[in-house]
This record gives structure tokens, C-alpha cells and sequence, in this order.
């Protein structure tokens, strides 16, 4: 530990030795003291420059291309979030959605989809209002799922990558306060007029995240497995719901 502590500081001394050795050197063998001292204002000169270049342009650079490695680990967190468990409980909350059709041109995906489209789907989601019918059978459905799959999620809300992924995030934490909020109540048969209306708000904001999450899911997987994405523009979430 203390080698390593002093290992910088002895390399930085090794070469300012090895430069200021050169230019003894130099002064020697030609013995003009004013070229050196010229060439050596030079490089100085140019310091700021390098500076420039390598430790900003070149970190930029390399900052960028960690930014997006951990993007695409991010994705490959939300490919696992939703074929282990995303999709099922998608579903499950839909069954609760009383006006689907408003959701109908978001997510039919085509195979023609660009960004455009897919920005389009993204926004019309922000701009829904869903309305539910809390039914007892599916509110238990749903709060069995979640227990269920309660290990995976922990798991997946855990990883690190997901600080690059804020809407990710978002979307998992509406899920655990739904979930919270399902497993408060022993039955849901006699709910009161507020606690209606706080399942409502939950499964709404949960819902959303998840439909954009996956709109965004399908985008990226369009460009970076074409093949994939022609499997899963089969899985529309509302028609197989209906199914």
C-alpha cells in the first residue's frame, strides 16, 4: 500500500530528471545556452495546447464512450426486467384499464417505426389518462405477481448502470410503491372511496412507466437487433392482454 502510494509521485521525479538531464546534455555538447532556453519556451508555449487536447478533447472522448457502454448495460437491465417480468405484469395492469383504445396507436408497433414514430408513442403515453376498474380478482392477481417476482426487481433496481437510466429508475420505484400499496390491504373487496382513488393514481404512474419503458425498449432493439425486434413487435401488450 505504501509503494503504491509513492509510485506516482517517484515516476513524475524519474522523468522531470530524464528532461532535465537531455537539456544538460544538450547545453553541453553544443554550447549555446540561448537555443536551449528558446526551444525550451517553446514547448511551454505549447503546454497549454496539449493540455487542451488530451485532457479535455480526449477525456470528452472517453467519457463519452463510458456514457454509452453503460447505456447499453442499462438496456440489457431493461431486455431482462422485461422478458423475466415486465411484460406479464404489464398485462396484468392492463386488464384493470377500462379505455384501452387510447393506447391502441402507441402500442401497435410497426416494422416501419422510426424515431419519430416511436417519440410519438412515447409522448401520446405521457398524455394519456387511463381509467381503471379495480376488480378484487385482478388487484390480487397483480399483488401476487409482484410477490412473486419481488427478488428479480430488488435485483435489477440494485445495479449501479441504472444511475444513467433516470426514467428506468422512476419506473421501478412507481412499481415497489404499488406493490407497497397492494401488499398493505388484506383483500380488496371493500375499498374505501380514498384508497381507490391512491391504487388509481399508483397503477396509473406505474402503468405509464412501463409503457414508456418498453416503447423505448422496442426502439432500441429496432436498431441494434433487427432480427429481435421483428419477434417481439408480435408481443402487443394489449393484444395479448385481450388473449
Amino acid at each position: 500500500m505504501m509503494m503504491k502510494k509513492y509510485t506516482t509521485p517517484i515516476i513524475i521525479g524519474i522523468l522531470f530528471g530524464i528532461s532535465a538531464l537531455i537539456y544538460a546534455v544538450q547545453f553541453f555538447v553544443f554550447h549555446d545556452s540561448r537555443d536551449t532556453f528558446f526551444y525550451l519556451l517553446q514547448d511551454w508555449a505549447f503546454l497549454p495546447v496539449q493540455i487542451a487536447v488530451v485532457t479535455i478533447a480526449v477525456g470528452k472522448l472517453v467519457e463519452s464512450r463510458e456514457k454509452r457502454d453503460r447505456l447499453e448495460k442499462t438496456q440489457m437491465l431493461a431486455s431482462t426486467f422485461f422478458s423475466d417480468c415486465g411484460m406479464q405484469l404489464l398485462r396484468d395492469m392492463l386488464s384493470t384499464v377500462t379505455n384501452k383504445e387510447v393506447l391502441h396507436p402507441c402500442l401497435s408497433i410497426q416494422e416501419d417505426w422510426g424515431d419519430r414514430e416511436f417519440r410519438g408513442a412515447v409522448q401520446s403515453i405521457k398524455d394519456c389518462r387511463f381509467t381503471f376498474c379495480l376488480h378484487p380478482d385482478c388487484l390480487m392477481r397483480l399483488k401476487a405477481y409482484f410477490e412473486e417476482k419481488n427478488m428479480s426487481m430488488l435485483v435489477i433496481i440494485s445495479n449501479p448502470a441504472l444511475l444513467e437510466h433516470e426514467e428506468f429508475t422512476d419506473m421501478l420505484w412507481a412499481m415497489f410503491h404499488l406493490k407497497d400499496e397492494l401488499k398493505a390491504r388484506e383483500g380488496f373487496e371493500k375499498l374505501s372511496e380514498m384508497d381507490q382513488y391512491h391504487l388509481r393514481e399508483d397503477m396509473e404512474r406505474a402503468m405509464r412507466g412501463v409503457l414508456i419503458n418498453w416503447v423505448r425498449h422496442m426502439q432500441h432493439i429496432k436498431k441494434e437487433y433487427p432480427y429481435l425486434f421483428l419477434l417481439e413487435i408480435s408481443q402487443d401488450p394489449l393484444a395479448l392482454e385481450k388473449a
